[in-house]
C-alpha cells in the first residue's frame, strides 16, 4: 500500500513539475517573441536588399510598390481605383487592412501612381535615423540595440 501511495505521489508530483515548466517555456517563448519580432524589419525581407548585401533603399521600396500598382491598374488607365485596390491587399499582407483613403492625398477616389508610391514607408521611418533612403544591417542592429537599452 505504502509503495502505491508513493508511486502515485511520485506520478503526481513529476506531472504538476512538467506542467508548470511547460507553461514557463511557452510563456517565456511567447515574450522572447514579442520582444524580438518587427512587422517592418521581416516586411523588408520581402521588398528590400535585392543584391543581398545587407542594405535596403528607398529605391528599391518604390520599384516593388510600383510593381503592385502597375498589377493592380487592370484597366490600365494609370489609377488605382477601389475595387483594383483590393488586389493589393490581397498580393502582400502588410496591404491587408489598408485603406485607399490613406494614400488618395486628393480624396478624388482613386490612386495615382504618385500617390501610392511616394507614401513613406515605415521602415524608413523606424531605421533610417541619417534620412539617407538608405538602411543597412549595422543601422537596423543600432535601433534594436538602443530599443533594448531602453527597455532595461
Amino acid at each position: 500500500m505504502r509503495r502505491s501511495i508513493f508511486s502515485l505521489a511520485l506520478v503526481v508530483g513529476a506531472s504538476s513539475l512538467a506542467a508548470a515548466q511547460q507553461s514557463k517555456h511557452s510563456e517565456t517563448t511567447a515574450v522572447s517573441r514579442a520582444r524580438g519580432y518587427d512587422p517592418y524589419l521581416t516586411w523588408a525581407s520581402v521588398w528590400g536588399d535585392t543584391e543581398r548585401k545587407g542594405v535596403y533603399t528607398c529605391e528599391e521600396w518604390k520599384r516593388y510598390v510600383t510593381k503592385l500598382f502597375d498589377q493592380a491598374d487592370r484597366n490600365h488607365d494609370g489609377f488605382v481605383d477601389a475595387k483594383e485596390f483590393e488586389s493589393i491587399r490581397k498580393a502582400d499582407s502588410m496591404f491587408k487592412d489598408a485603406d485607399i483613403g490613406y494614400f488618395d492625398d486628393n480624396r478624388d477616389g482613386r490612386l495615382s501612381r504618385a500617390e501610392f508610391v511616394n507614401q513613406p514607408n515605415p521602415f524608413f521611418a523606424r531605421y533610417d535615423k541619417k534620412g539617407t533612403c538608405r538602411v543597412t544591417l549595422d543601422e537596423i542592429m543600432d535601433a534594436a540595440n538602443s530599443t533594448a537599452a531602453r527597455g532595461r
